[in-house]
């Protein structure tokens, strides 16, 4: 098998996000935003590094890169480059001159994992006892269930499906809070 050359690995557009725009990134809804300015087909990665939710009386905000979000690569560069013309959220995008021509710079796919990752973390730490979760890593991912008990790096989570009720062992990591409202 022949080992995989890191240039061929997907790459990202980082936008740099106005005021507004981190406003929306932290309302949740700056994806949205980005799918429909761009032409996103629903397939199509954004990675938006904030992650807000409100459970029980306590509000919470995350993020690991302040500012900016990604938008995975394989458009027309010109998309790219005129969707922050007229845009009250998008500041700019990563570019470059070249030769007299506007070029996109581009972050790895591993970058963007990296920022996942520490995104996770942040957020295993207001994991609860009791609190409803989706998991959304590993064999289980997307699939929801309520934190039955915890220790220092898993969760063991309740899962319930029409023919199947287990508990599984989850890390921390894996899982991202379920807010009131969607329960």
């Amino acid at each position: 098998m022949a080992e995989r050359d890191n240039r061929d690995e997907s790459t990202w557009v980082v936008y740099e996000l106005t005021g507004s725009g981190e406003r929306l990134a932290a309302e949740g809804t700056l994806e949205n935003y980005l799918r429909e300015t761009l032409g996103l087909e629903a397939d199509h990665r954004v990675f938006v590094p904030y992650l807000a939710y409100q459970y029980g009386t306590r509000s919470s905000v995350f993020n690991v890169m302040e500012g900016y979000c990604f938008v995975a690569s394989g458009l027309d560069e010109s998309v790219y480059l005129s969707s922050t013309q007229e845009s009250q959220y998008l500041r700019s995008v990563l570019s470059a001159e070249m030769g007299g021509r506007t070029v996109l710079m581009t972050v790895p796919d591993s970058s963007v994992r990296e920022l996942r990752d520490r995104l996770g973390q942040m957020v295993a730490v207001e994991i609860e006892e009791d609190m409803i979760v989706e998991i959304v890593r590993g064999q289980y991912r997307g699939l929801e269930g309520r934190v039955v008990s915890l220790t220092d790096e898993m969760a063991h989570v309740l899962i319930e499906l029409r023919t199947l009720r287990t508990i599984r062992t989850i890390p921390r990591f894996a899982l991202l809070p379920r807010g009131d409202d969607e329960q």
